[in-house]
């Protein structure tokens, strides 16, 4: 495994920026694939390869994997601050498709992410279907509404969401999950595939729910976990399994049957 830490200038966001990666050394296939791995709210482009097991699990998926910087914006273009969602979904691949020569295949490009991340990584797929085969979800924000209308958030939080959602905490049908599938589903789009995970004693929980409830009624092919745990690391740990599992378990089925 190679662990490759990428400082580079981004034109989107106007400043350097920070993309850790996680490099198989040694392809068991012609091709591997790559995970967009994205951050929460209080984390940054570091957390995930120093408090999980990733790197094991890339190696033995052969999957390149990458966690970009997101500072706290929702994986949102902010009313008032920077674009990150155009950063994430159009400049961040491009740029990593040209240094680290990554399998341009839909099929084989997935995201995921925790709580803030696990938010961006279904907006992302639920965008750009065609981009994104697999979305996974841990314990995320799946109703942006319902977040933004939390009757406990600090000031200081309120101002944090005001910079991203505008001062009234609008949410666009853009920025809505809800919004997102129905739009997919109407125009009849390949849909991805989707796992949400949570904790039974996740204060998210009520809302993973929720959304599982409706996308398990809908064309969606769309999974959902729920178990012991709270929204920390020891969650996020057990659950990078079945994230994995979730993600390269069918493909693999599927290339053993081409064989025959």
């Amino acid at each position: 495994m190679a662990h490759i830490t990428i400082e580079t200038g981004s034109n989107t966001l106007c400043m350097s920026t920070s993309i850790h990666v996680v490099y198989p050394l040694e392809a068991r296939r012609p091709s591997s694939s790559t995970l967009y791995l994205l951050h929460g709210a209080g984390d940054n482009a570091s957390t995930w390869q120093r408090l999980t097991t990733i790197e094991m699990y890339a190696q033995q998926y052969n999957c390149t994997v990458i966690m970009p910087e997101a500072n706290r914006s929702y994986y949102t273009d902010m009313a008032y601050g920077l674009n990150y969602f155009q950063f994430m979904t159009e400049e961040l691949p491009e740029l990593c498709g040209h240094l680290l020569r990554l399998n341009p295949d839909p099929q084989r490009t997935y995201v995921a992410g925790l709580s803030m991340g696990g938010y961006g990584a279904l907006k992302c797929a639920l965008t750009y279907p065609n981009r994104y085969s697999k979305a996974v979800s841990l314990s995320g924000v799946t109703d942006i509404q319902r977040r933004l209308r939390d009757g406990e958030m600090s000031h200081g939080m309120i101002k944090e969401m005001q910079a991203v959602f505008g001062r009234e905490l609008t949410v666009s049908p853009e920025q809505d999950l809800y919004a997102l599938a129905q739009e997919r589903l109407k125009n009849k789009d390949s849909l991805p595939s989707i796992l949400c995970c949570c904790g039974s004693s996740d204060p998210f929980v009520e809302m993973n729910r929720k959304f599982a409830a409706y996308m398990t009624d809908t064309a969606f092919d769309f999974k959902y976990v729920e178990g012991a745990g709270a929204h920390d690391w020891l969650f996020w740990e057990k659950h990078l399994k079945t994230t994995f599992e979730f993600l390269f378990t069918r493909n693999e089925e599927t290339e053993r049957g081409d064989a025959f």
